[in-house]
């Protein structure tokens, strides 16, 4: 008798611990989390980006996430939804030429800067919203988006606290001769590729002049975490090793990891390393 009421006892504890399991991963649960953050479709005067957010009515620190090349502004929504959930404000911006926007064509590295230079319209805006603090500010991006992070990082007139560029480079002097440093783009228009002589020449003039890695050492006082994959073969690893040789010297705050079996894309432990660099070094 004694044997049946203890096995009693254990089925019935089983089946609440069960009950209590499927309770914390019920769809209604889970709405719940996701729907304590707000994505919202906006414009700062001609950019189009997405706010995400917790509305909570509390300033929070923000984070600008930047998409890659012949790429737009709904692709980082993963991202930004998990910065969100640990209390960023999330500003996701259609890179010049890309998304929605309409303007012409452009090479890349001229997208870049150009998408760069916009970041201080935004935060220039943002600095007047009550939503946000301005003076906490974290930048990351995936391939051109990194090339815009570092650019930014370098040349901008907001000092970010911490940047995260991903499967990037600081050293656009190694896209030279690359398909990808003469490839012209538009949203509108699609992709060409430069061939005559003149073009390509005023591209590598381009690149040359904008390349951020000469002025590596105003990157002195930033956190910065970079990962690029071991297989990457369209951006390769060059540029964030040779940063990773000199910055060092003046800012012990650096870090490259290179991902694994892993080509020019973004897996979800890149992600989830972004996200916890910046709970680290944005507060």
């Amino acid at each position: 008798m004694k044997k049946r009421i203890g096995i009693a006892i254990i089925i019935g504890l089983l089946f609440i611990l069960s009950s209590f399991i499927y309770m914390e991963g019920t769809p209604d649960s889970f709405n719940q989390k996701v729907t304590e953050v707000t994505s919202t479709n906006t414009y700062v005067q001609d950019i189009p980006v997405i706010e995400t957010y917790r509305n909570d009515g509390k300033p929070k620190p923000i984070i600008i996430v930047q998409h890659g090349f012949k790429n737009r502004k709904e692709s980082t929504i993963g991202l930004a939804i998990q910065l969100a959930e640990k209390g960023f404000f999330v500003v996701s911006p259609d890179a010049y030429a890309h998304g929605e926007r309409k303007e012409d064509p452009l090479s890349l590295v001229e997208i870049i800067v150009k998408t760069s230079k916009e970041y201080d319209v935004l935060l220039d805006h943002y600095a007047e919203d009550h939503r946000v603090n301005v003076n906490k500010l974290g930048i990351t991006g995936f391939s051109m988006g990194g090339c815009i992070t570092f650019h930014y990082a370098v040349y901008g007139k907001y000092h970010p606290m911490a940047i995260a560029p991903t499967i990037s480079t600081p050293y656009f002097e190694q896209l030279i001769g690359s398909k990808l440093s003469r490839s012209i783009y538009s949203s509108k228009q699609g992709l060409t590729v430069a061939e005559d002589m003149d073009t390509i020449n005023k591209i590598d003039n381009f690149i040359i002049i904008n390349s951020p890695f000469k002025d590596y050492k105003k990157l002195k006082n930033v956190d910065i975490l970079m990962q690029n994959g071991k297989l990457d073969r369209y951006v390769n690893s060059d540029g964030v090793k040779m940063l990773n040789h000199v910055l060092p010297e003046i800012n012990p705050n650096v870090q490259l990891i290179m991902v694994p079996r892993t080509k020019h894309q973004v897996r979800p432990v890149m992600k989830d390393n972004i996200v916890e660099f910046m709970c680290q070094n944005v507060k």
